[in-house]
């Protein structure tokens, strides 16, 4: 059984007249244990 599972994750901005996506249809699985790092444009982040 995963610790944590993410499926068809959709993360949008509103922003001025329009929607800025940030992420589209992102799925990801994580064990115990196991690490992950996500960089992006602003930076990045750990889980």
């Amino acid at each position: 059984m995963p610790l944590l599972e993410i499926e068809d994750l959709h993360v949008e901005f509103p922003t001025q007249g329009s929607v800025m996506h940030a992420v589209e249809g992102v799925s990801l699985t994580r064990d115990e244990g196991e690490v992950l790092g996500i960089v992006g444009e602003s930076g990045s982040a750990r889980a």
